[in-house]
């Protein structure tokens, strides 16, 4: 089980900015393999630092989603919340430096998951920002003056062991993250506009991995409770071991998934800390 823990803080790595490889088209993505990597002998350790529920009283609460990874020498950032302050102040908080962060993933292009990039890209000059294609030019023009830019539309894997979904959804189009573990896989989400259980279902997919734990903003909030059940129907089907809603899942999805995952239901916030175990 994920366990909470505090979260040092890691040194960069440069090289890994060289191991991107894009999946083959042919599915239009191939099933990665499932075998053990590397990226599974090492602890991961996965922070909030930006979310609007409440977990750690020293830090602020504010509607968005912001995900710190941390693997070894990789630090990776997936969204980054709805403004630069709230953000860094998080961070300052938690003793994290903006200067370590290698990677910063977008899952979509609304302002309460990127509206503190500005604000990280005037701190770290080294950053590559992988982008859904579907961002505006405007958009992809300003961070492109700043940092080194990476655009998704199919699967892709952006390190070893962590992929991204590609873009999915029709109207809101957006990507989510799949990290190897030694215990599973992890899918990380920032809004899952596409649907939650669309995306798990990706995820299973495009790594054949069993599902260890699915976390982030689960986009259920008004959902019937009907529909939630039958989301949680499909994840017991998918074999997925733990879940932490936050951000956009809502109330009422929150407490059936707790009622139906028990303590393997994290209801998280900011400043919440899971490490997955080598």
């Amino acid at each position: 089980m994920a366990t909470l823990d505090g979260v040092p803080a890691t040194a960069t790595v440069r090289a890994l900015r060289a191991t991107i490889t894009s999946a083959p088209q042919s599915k239009p993505w191939a099933t990665a393999s499932p075998s053990p990597t590397a990226s599974a002998k090492e602890d991961i350790t996965l922070t909030i630092l930006y979310d609007n529920n409440p977990h750690d009283e020293r830090l602020r609460t504010a509607w968005g989603f912001a995900c710190l990874v941390q693997r070894g020498d990789l630090t990776l950032l997936f969204d980054t919340g709805g403004d630069a302050p709230t953000l860094l102040s998080n961070m300052a908080t938690l003793g994290l430096d903006p200067a370590d962060i290698d990677l910063v993933v977008l899952s979509h292009v609304h302002g309460d998951h990127v509206g503190g990039l500005d604000g990280l890209l005037a701190l770290n000059k080294e950053l590559s920002v992988y982008l859904p294609s579907s961002f505006p030019d405007e958009f992809r023009g300003r961070v492109k003056a700043r940092a080194r830019v990476v655009d998704v539309r199919a699967p892709m894997e952006i390190a070893e062991g962590i992929y991204t979904t590609g873009e999915m959804g029709d109207s809101i189009r957006e990507q989510a993250l799949a990290l190897r573990t030694a215990q599973g896989l992890v899918v990380l989400t920032g809004c899952a506009h596409p649907g939650i259980d669309r995306i798990v279902e990706r995820a299973k997919e495009i790594t054949g991995s069993e599902i260890y734990l699915v976390m982030g903003g689960f986009h259920l909030s008004g959902t019937s409770s009907q529909r939630i059940g039958e989301i949680i129907a499909a994840f017991r089907q998918w074999g997925v071991k733990q879940v932490a809603p936050c951000h956009c899942s809502g109330d009422l999805a929150r407490r059936l998934f707790r009622e139906a995952y028990g303590e393997a239901c994290v209801l998280a916030g900011v400043g919440q800390v899971l490490k997955i175990k080598k």
